[in-house]
C-alpha cells in the first residue's frame, strides 16, 4: 500500500518536473523569438531610413556639385568603404558582438 502511494508521488513529481521544463523552454522561445522579431522589425526601419537619407543626400550632393552622377558616385563610394571596413574586420565588429549577444540572449531569456 505505502509503495503503491510512494510510486504515484513520484510519478507526479517526474510529470510536474517534465512539465516545468517545457514551460521554460517555451518561456526561453518566446523571449528569443520576441527578441528577434523586434530586431527585424527595427533593422528594416533603420534601413529605411538610411536608404532614404542616402537617396536624399546623393540629391544634395549632385545639386551642390551641379552633376547628378558626382552626388550619387560619392554617396556609393562612402558605402564602399564602409563596405571595406566591415569585410576587414568582420571577425571584430561583427562576429564576436554578435555571438555573444546572442548567447547573453539564450542565457538571460527569462531576465528579459
Amino acid at each position: 500500500m505505502k509503495i503503491d502511494g510512494l510510486t504515484q508521488s513520484i510519478k507526479q513529481y517526474i510529470g510536474t518536473n517534465i512539465e516545468l521544463i517545457q514551460l521554460e523552454v517555451i518561456d526561453r522561445f518566446s523571449a528569443i523569438g520576441a527578441s528577434l522579431i523586434s530586431i527585424i522589425l527595427i533593422g528594416i526601419v533603420g534601413i529605411l531610413f538610411v536608404l532614404f537619407i542616402s537617396i536624399g543626400a546623393g540629391f544634395y550632393l549632385s545639386y551642390l556639385l551641379g552633376n547628378y552622377y558626382s552626388g550619387f558616385a560619392i554617396i556609393a563610394g562612402f558605402y564602399l568603404l564602409l563596405f571595406l571596413i566591415l569585410i576587414i574586420g568582420k571577425k571584430k565588429l561583427l562576429k564576436k558582438p554578435l555571438r555573444d549577444k546572442i548567447i547573453q540572449k539564450i542565457i538571460y531569456a527569462n531576465e528579459v
